[in-house]
């Protein structure tokens, strides 16, 4: 069991979300000095751009079964009948990248003057599966949720108003990857002490 240490407790003031092609692989953790700076790319992954203030929600899930016995009342054992990762963020940026995301679509440019652009929203639209990198950390410390497979799961609606930005708030699911939801990467020896 660990020790009180205040140098354990996380914050999270800098963030960046990143989207590349699925089972793209993770690339080396990037120094604190670098990790946030958004002209510094990582390599095979899309930077989604500005986050909402919340930031990102990061929620782990298991779905149990109990087996109840004549003998007990008390079950006897339980088994898993599902595991789950998902992670929630609203971009704020309404771009290229983020809107084929949101709408599941693509961008086509017309070949008219002026130039016009057009994303259809199919009416059976396709499942895309995408690898994600969720990094966060302050000025000594970088942490990063690498997904190798995830799919939008779910799109919250957004409100067009005179006063307030547009909004793409959406839930990934991840998926299996050989065994793994994803892996969580930090900075510094996490096996010690």
């Amino acid at each position: 069991m660990g020790k009180i240490n205040s140098k354990d407790i996380r914050f999270a003031p800098h963030g960046r979300i990143l989207m590349g092609t699925a089972d793209a692989p993770m690339p080396a953790l990037p120094a604190a000095a670098t990790a946030f700076d958004d002209s510094t790319p990582i390599t095979g992954f899309t930077d989604l751009g500005y986050v909402s203030e919340e930031g990102a929600e990061i929620a782990p899930s298991l779905s149990t079964n109990d087996i109840p016995v004549w003998q007990s009342a008390a079950p006897a054992t339980t088994v898993i009948t599902g595991a789950g990762l998902t992670v929630t963020f609203r971009l704020m940026q309404f771009d290229k990248d983020t809107t084929a995301l949101f709408f599941g679509g693509k961008w086509v440019k017309s070949d008219t003057t002026p130039v016009t652009s057009m994303l259809t929203l199919p009416s059976t639209p396709e499942l895309v599966t995408k690898a994600l990198i969720i990094m966060w950390g302050d000025s000594t410390r970088v942490a990063a949720l690498y997904i190798p497979r995830a799919q939008v799961n779910e799109r919250e609606g957004f409100t067009l108003t005179r006063t307030n930005p547009n909004s793409l708030a959406m839930t990934f699911k991840a998926l299996d990857a050989n065994g793994k939801l994803g892996d969580l990467i930090v900075s510094g020896d996490m096996t010690a002490g």
